[in-house]
Parts: structure tokens; sequence; C-alpha cells
């Protein structure tokens, strides 16, 4: 195996569509084994430990404070039961300056909150969960953009001492530095509003959405401003998980998803780092577009869950934008054989890796167990074997 470049150079060649010594492999949200005995929250360790594996890992940097509530807003929380409801209702309210924002839960025995509700979950999209969202006209957009407030003086000397030491631990190590997770615009309007509203919206009350997705952008703007201002990330992710085409048609998206991205890469783009777009499935109508608003890395592509062509998506996109996935984790490494994981890395290499813009791994998250039956489980060995087969063929020229 080759490895004549620094994991982050591997990887910058590969965003770069460059083909490099190898094909970088990588793994996002990866748990460790208890022989490891590193939590996976530690990521500097972590980090360590896969640079022993030979692999490509990234340092994931975001402020700790990010969307911090406006010190004006006053925040209630109640239980009940009411007649009719088969379950206690959780109700949540933000007294802003602008007005009251409310949103009612159902505290089904699933809800993994106790007598709390978050202001965004993927537990509160659907309706049968959601009795109100938090916004659902535009006096309740008004109220939200209130929300939350701007970073203090101590806010922004505490990210860029956080900052610092990543940098110098990341230029320690040759790794690679990738800017937040929690930049998004359609998940913030689905855990906002659920994803039948937002629907309705852009045909019934197109204005109504279109104001909802600027509050939303202009936040996430100065969150990536945040982000750039320290200089250590080399990319920043959006994630769009809600912004797919199984949800969206190519028109809609373009329409009320696409501009505002394009602002978003612009100044991803002015601050000297690249664009990541966090989108796993329902990508195919949409390649195109992601290639025209400036996607430099698309994280996502897998032929599984995400119903995805890799040849093809190589084929329209290849040269322009930078694929990183090609695997499937929950079902691929959760309950594959060693044969079925060492074919589709060999599928995933060959598909994608020609040319280079290619960085392989397992979509999505590696959580670590044994259980078969528990969908999303991955045992450790799967991973090494997806490691041990990508050795035997990640070299260039592939």
């Amino acid at each position: 195996m080759k490895n004549r470049l620094s994991s982050k150079d591997r990887l910058l060649a590969a965003i770069n569509n460059e083909e490099a010594d190898r094909v970088p492999l990588t793994f996002r949200d990866t748990q460790l084994p208890e022989n490891y005995t590193v939590p996976s929250s530690n990521q500097f360790e972590a980090v360590d430990i896969f640079l022993k594996l030979g692999i490509d890992p990234m340092l994931y940097l975001h402020p700790d404070n990010a969307w911090k509530f406006n010190a004006d807003v006053k925040i209630n929380i109640r239980k009940e039961n009411v007649t009719g409801e088969k379950y206690p209702l959780l109700s949540k309210e933000y007294r802003t300056p602008r007005g009251v924002l409310k949103q009612v839960v159902r505290q089904t025995p699933d809800w993994p909150d106790g007598d709390n509700v978050p202001l965004w979950s993927d537990f509160m999209v659907p309706k049968s969960r959601s009795v109100k969202y938090l916004i659902e006209n535009m006096d309740d957009v008004e109220c939200f953009s209130n929300l939350f407030d701007e970073p203090t003086e101590k806010d922004l000397e505490t990210f860029g001492e956080k900052a610092e030491r990543y940098k110098r631990f990341a230029e320690e190590r040759g790794v690679l530095i990738n800017g937040s997770m929690t930049i998004s615009l359609g998940d913030i309007a689905a855990w906002s509003c659920g994803i039948d509203n937002l629907i309705l919206w852009s045909f019934r009350k197109p204005a109504l959405l279109h104001k909802l997705l600027d509050v939303i952008l202009e936040w996430n703007l100065k969150y990536v401003q945040q982000i750039l201002e320290t200089g250590a990330a080399d990319s920043i992710t959006c994630r769009g998980y809600y912004e797919n085409m199984d949800i969206w048609s190519p028109r809609l998206y373009k329409t009320f998803f696409a501009p505002r991205l394009r602002k978003m890469i612009e100044l991803v783009h002015k601050g000297g780092a690249k664009f990541c777009y966090h989108n796993t499935t329902g990508i195919m109508p949409a390649l195109e577009i992601f290639r025209d608003i400036g996607v430099d890395i698309l994280y996502g592509p897998e032929p599984v869950e995400g119903n995805v062509d890799l040849q093809e998506t190589k084929d329209r996109v290849g040269e322009e934008i930078c694929l990183w996935g090609g695997m499937n984790a929950p079902v691929t490494l959760g309950i594959g054989t060693p044969e079925e994981i060492e074919k589709g890395v060999r599928e995933a290499v060959q598909a994608l890796a020609p040319g280079g813009g290619f960085i392989l791994s397992a979509m999505e998250s590696i959580i670590l167990g044994h259980d078969p039956k528990i969908c999303g489980l991955i045992p450790w060995e799967s991973v090494e074997c997806m490691i041990e087969a990508w050795r035997k063929v990640c070299d260039y020229p592939v």
C-alpha cells in the first residue's frame, strides 16, 4: 500500500479531483472497540488510532455554543395528560421579543428526551409525533428570527482558542479539518415545521417558505463565517438530509434550496475552504444541480439504501465533484459477509476511483455491536474487513 503523502494531502488531492498515491479511506462518527479504550468523543486520540490503521481520519470543528438563544428568550416546559390523547403531551414555549413560539409533542414510549423537548430533532418531524410545530405561520417566522443571539467576544475568543488547538494538532499529524455538521437549510426547516407543511407551503404559501429559509440562511452564514475566520477549516459541511429528491422535485429544489446553497458555497469559497454537501439519498436527479451551484464534495453516494448508480454518478459529475462514500454501513457492513464487504469495496473503487476525486467511506455512522436484529449495529470485525479489502485495491493507478 502506497504511503507517499500525508493524510491531509491525500484527501485534498481527492477533493481537487486528482489521483493521489492511493484512494483515501475515512469514516465519520465511528465508534472504537472497548479494547481501544478511547471514547468516540475524543477526536484527538481517535485520530491517532485511525492513522495507525493506515486510514485518513478528519477532525470535525464547530463552535460549542452555536445556535445560542437570545438572552431575552424565556423558556417554559409543561407536561400534561389530555383527553383523547393516548400519550402525555410535552409543550415547550419560547417567549421572544417578537412573540411566543410553541411546540407540542406526544411523549410516546420511544421518545428519547425524557420530559424535555429539544429545539430540533428528527423525532419531531412526523405529524404523528408533533401536535404543534414550532413554526406554522409568518408571525412564527418573525419570532424565530429573534430566537438566537450573536456570539459574544468571549464566545469568539473561546472558539478561536479551540480552533488553534485543532490547527496545531492537525498540522502535527497531517490531517484535514472539516467544519461542522450543524449547518443546514432543509433539515432545520423540517425539524421546525414538518415535511408535510414544507411541501404544502412550496405550492400554497411560497412566500412563507422563502422567508423561513432566508432566516435560516442568515444564521447559517453567520455560523459559517465564524468558522472561516479562524482559518482552521479545510472544508465545511452542510447537512442536506431533508433536501433530497425523494422529497423535492428538481424544480422545487432549484427554486427554494439551490440559490441559497449557492450563497453559502460562495462564502465558503471566499474563505478559502471547500464545500461538502451531505446528501445521502435521492441524489440522482440533482447531480448536475449540485455541480452547477459549486459543490466541491458530495458526501453520501452509496448503492444500497441510497439507490445510487455509482458508475453513472461518476460519469455525470465525477470530473467536477469529489465523491465521498461508495459503501453502505448498516446493511453491507452490518449484516454482510466478508465476501460481500470485499465485493462492495472493489466495486466502489472500480466505479469511483479512476481519475481521482473519490474518498471511500461507509454511509453513514459506524455504531458497533453484534446483534443483527438491531438495525445499524456493525461488528468491528466488519470494519476491519473493509479496511483490509481497501488495502488490496487502493493504490493508484487503480
